[in-house]
């Protein structure tokens, strides 16, 4: 089996896995320290990455008439979609 990475904290302590493990039964495992865990707030500057990772719609119209082109759109037709 290859090796398989899963997210998890370690608190001092213990070792928190922060998704299911994928496999059953003993393992044996290395365990790599990445960075050291930070608070769940939010640096502005990664918020700005963050949302600016993502594209926009932007349309004049309205939500209907934007929603109405779209169910028009996938309508079935009379005549099969030309090549």
């Amino acid at each position: 089996m290859p090796l398989v990475s899963v997210p998890a904290i370690y608190d001092g302590e213990r070792i928190q896995l922060l998704e299911m493990a994928p496999v059953q039964g003993p393992y044996r495992v290395v365990v790599t320290f990445l960075e050291p865990a930070r608070e769940q707030a939010v640096d502005a500057r990664e918020l700005t990455r963050f949302l600016a990772s993502f594209g926009a719609w932007q349309d004049e119209r309205s939500v209907e008439a934007t929603l109405r082109d779209i169910h028009e759109a996938r309508r079935s037709r009379d005549q099969p979609p030309a090549l």
